[in-house]
This record gives structure tokens, sequence and C-alpha cells, in this order.
């Protein structure tokens, strides 16, 4: 997995985790909550013990499970993106831990996963990862993850796309069946008709390469467009041929 430098750097540089172009990535975040706000939380009651988000960045993930469990633990890697994280996202139920071993002491009824294993290169590291979900979800419970994945593997040294049956295959061997998949836009190679109008923007070109700058301002205005934007967006999840995919999976033990 990318190690803790190489995520410091980033949080440095771009004051979050994700893309490092400002324009696609404050569209792309709301995206994603929307997406797990309606294909996950939404079927959720209130009131579930215990989610973790492993790898979970700055926090905003944090923040949408939180309303839904009476404990949210968000574990990343890095000191450096925890810090912005309690700063950002901070909540009564919220605790964040850079120690693997308490995040996954468990019992959780979700471990949620947003293009975190994809950073796990070594399929050998990434089975153990995986046989350590199982033992941590609680009975009934859900591993979710959103990946991007590709029709052949390919490995850039900081990051893997697998196969959609190599990742299921790893984690059908720890003992984790896939119950469900979904396609979710990707904004190069699958983009939604909504996406390309908002990139096509004069005003969002201006601001993304202002925000580049670090001009505080042009961030603040963008990350408005931006969610204005992508709140008009009805197609997201409307994407059977996109890479990127929401997979769900349960305890093969009980799926039967």
């Amino acid at each position: 997995m990318a190690d803790t430098a190489f995520w410091a750097e980033r949080v440095r540089r771009y004051g979050h985790t994700g893309w490092s172009d400002f324009a696609t990535y404050w569209y792309d975040q709301r995206l994603r909550l929307k997406a797990i706000e309606q294909t996950v939380l939404g079927d959720l009651p209130r009131g579930r013990h215990s989610a973790l988000d492993f790898g979970c960045g700055v926090g905003d993930f944090c923040t949408a499970l939180a309303p839904h469990f009476r404990h949210v633990i968000g574990y990343d890697v890095s000191a450096d993106v925890l810090e912005l994280a309690r700063r950002r996202n901070a909540g009564p139920h919220i605790a964040y831990s850079s120690q693997l071993d308490n995040a996954l002491a468990g019992p959780h009824d979700l471990i949620l996963s947003v293009t975190v294993l994809q950073h796990i290169v070594d399929d050998a590291e990434l089975s153990r990862l995986l046989a350590r979900f199982a033992q941590a979800l609680a009975a009934g419970g859900r591993v979710v993850v959103l990946e991007t994945l590709a029709e052949a593997s390919s490995n850039a040294g900081y990051l893997k796309r697998r196969t959609l049956p190599q990742l299921t295959g790893l984690f059908m061997a720890a003992g984790l069946a896939l119950v469900s998949a979904r396609g979710f836009y990707h904004p190069t190679e699958s983009p939604t008709p909504a996406y390309r109008r908002y990139r096509s923007r004069f005003s969002v070109r201006v601001l993304g390469r202002l925000a580049g700058l670090k001009l505080p301002l042009a961030e603040a205005v963008l990350r408005g467009v931006a969610r204005r934007h992508a709140e008009q967006d009805r197609a997201f999840l409307d994407q059977p041929a996109s890479p990127t995919k929401i997979l769900v999976f349960g305890r093969k033990d009980e799926l039967g």
C-alpha cells in the first residue's frame, strides 16, 4: 500500500487525498457521497452499532455514516490525514485511528472502503486484509467498496486496477461473497452528460486553474459550483459499462 509519506504529501498539496484536479474532485466527491447515501445508507435502519470507514481520508464519509450508527471509526495510515479529518469532520460518534488492530476490533455492521483497496497492490497483502474484514464483520453485516476496475489487470506502482473476477475472487477466498454490483460513473472513462456540461463551463475551467494555484476563494467558489451541478446529476448510478463499481459483500457462510 502507498506509504504514509505519499498520503501526507497529497493532503499537503491538495487538502484531501482524492483527485489532484480540483474541478473533478469536488464534483466527484459529492457524487460518491450521494452514491453511498442512496445505495447503502438508504436501506439501513438508524441505530446500527458500528461502522468502519477503511481509508477514511479527510473523513467526509465518516460524517455521512454518523447518523446511521452509534459508533463510527475512520481508519487511515497517515497521521497528517487524520489530523485534517478531526478538524473537518469531528463528531460525538466518530473516532479516528491509524492503528489497524484498533480499527478492526469490531464487530462492525458495515465496513466501507472508497477507492482504497486499489492502492494495496500486493494480492497477498490484500488477501490478508480481506480475511480480517470477514473476521471483523458482525452477523448480517456488509462490506461495501467503491473501486475502479479494469478489463485486464494493470499496476502503476502505487495503484493496481484489478478485473472484477480477480477482486471478487480475493473476497471469496476470504469468506466474503458478492451480494450486489452497480456501475458508478467515472469522470474520464464513463462521464455523465451532466458532468460533461459542468466541465465545459468556462467558469469551471477558470476556477479550476485558480484553485490549482491555491487561491482559497477560488476553491471555495468552485466547490459550491461543483456541488450544485452534482446535485442535478441523475445518471451517475446508471452506468453499467463504467469501470467504477459499488460492490457489496456479505459473509459467505451466511448467504448460503
